[in-house]
């Protein structure tokens, strides 16, 4: 089969979670099939991209967006009903490179990651096009306009609003859809919205690995850490507000609650902004990008993530549990993976400071309690959290969207508000 899969950000380097599962889908298809990827970009891709992404497709082809053509597109949003990032994503010249690859690659399926890139394959009905939403966009603006500054809240109940508008009114044009979590799922305003298949995230455990053996007391009673200054970790894109609502909430409310004694702090992960930077002391490292997370992890006793929004399934969560490393966090983070109750996650849940900081302690203090939870989280991503498993389902989605008799869509195609 041949595919084409379309991004607003070139998948390499892996430092966004777009990114991450653009990357694995990737890579798994085309062992099997030929996959062609159209990618966005603000700036020309480095050659390592270029190679990293070549050794994993049938070919690449990135168009770099004008930033002029961007705030021009951003002040005729203000007198449309698409979302904002919609048209900062879109431009008529990366449409046109885009048509004609398609002419000349003629793909049998397009994958579309993101309602972002929507506009650019929507009317192609000459080709079955299957949505990836693969979280939903629109509750994760809402949660986030609490923590917007008070002049911008306007702004982001607006996008809230149209996304969730646009998320619906997307689903109809696209022969099938894709998404990360029931969770999330649930939160797409569409009346037919079961249709859309759940394709969870995978995770490479061959490549998260703990090297080595992670260190116990041979008594369940220890009193301390395996290292003289236990180290928490929190990883991720520290420019995304939830990851930078989430390491405040561990350095300024968490770690002041813990009774454990010299705990450091690791927070690790690309674009740390300001607010982050500001976390940073003697206790606190602010690490900024890491070539290999592997290393960060390797450091850490406990993996703590206390996220109160966003959507979709935590790469950063799926990743420290290969790592073999126990994971601290909430029940928001709980509800994007998919579980029963013979088999839960083996995560540790607190729903305030405090109750995160109890589980902090209980890991620390608790040796065989730590290890033994690093083990089985270790076991249920094997069992669970698998590409391969979720590239078949893709697969699947591939092949129902080809058996779809496609109809003309039911919206006007409105070529002047593009």
């Amino acid at each position: 089969m041949k595919i084409l899969i379309i991004t607003s950000r070139l998948p390499w380097p892996l430092d966004k979670g777009d990114k991450l599962r653009a990357y694995h889908q990737i890579r798994h298809l085309n062992q099997e099939h030929d996959v062609y990827v159209f990618s966005l970009a603000e700036a020309s891709p480095t050659d390592e991209s270029y190679t990293e992404m070549g050794a994993v497709s049938a070919g690449v082809k990135v168009h770099v967006l004008k930033a002029w053509r961007r705030w021009m597109r951003m002040a005729w949003a203000l007198f449309s009903s698409r979302p904002l990032q919609v048209h900062w994503f879109y431009q008529w010249p990366a449409q046109t490179a885009l048509d004609e690859w398609m002419t000349e690659i003629q793909p049998e399926v397009v994958l579309c990651q993101l309602v972002r890139m929507a506009e650019y394959v929507k009317d192609k009905h000459d080709v079955p096009r299957v949505m990836d939403y693969m979280d939903a966009l629109s509750a994760g603006i809402a949660r986030q306009t609490k923590l917007a500054k008070p002049y911008l809240r306007w702004l982001h109940r607006l996008e809230y609003q149209r996304l969730r508008s646009y998320e619906s009114k997307i689903f109809d044009y696209f022969d099938g859809k894709t998404i990360i979590s029931h969770a999330d799922r649930m939160l797409i305003a569409h009346p037919e919205r079961n249709q859309i298949s759940v394709v969870p995230n995978g995770i490479d455990t061959v490549f998260f690995r703990r090297q080595k053996p992670v260190a116990s007391s041979s008594s369940s009673s220890s009193s301390s850490s395996s290292s003289a200054s236990p180290t928490l970790l929190f990883s991720g894109n520290m420019s995304y507000p939830p990851n930078v609502d989430a390491a405040v909430q561990l350095v300024k409310h968490i770690l002041p609650l813990v009774q454990t004694p010299n705990v450091r702090v690791l927070i690790a992960g690309t674009q740390p902004v300001p607010a982050v930077l500001r976390l940073a002391s003697e206790q606190v490292e602010i690490t900024g990008w890491i070539p290999d997370i592997r290393q960060a992890y390797g450091q850490a006793d406990v993996f703590v993530a206390p996220l109160r929004i966003g959507t979709g399934q935590q790469n950063k969560i799926l990743e420290a549990m290969a790592m073999e490393l126990p994971c601290v966090t909430t029940k928001h983070v709980l509800n994007g993976f998919l579980w029963k109750e013979e088999d839960p996650v083996p995560l540790c849940i607190g729903d305030s400071p405090l109750q995160l900081a109890r589980e902090i302690d209980l890991l620390l203090k608790e040796g065989q309690t730590r290890v033994e939870t690093g083990v089985l989280s270790r076991k249920w991503v094997e069992k669970h959290c698998d590409w391969s498993r979720s590239t078949t389902i893709l697969s699947h989605t591939f092949v129902s969207s080809m058996n779809i008799q496609t109809e003309e869509s039911p919206w006007i195609i409105d070529k002047s508000a593009s």
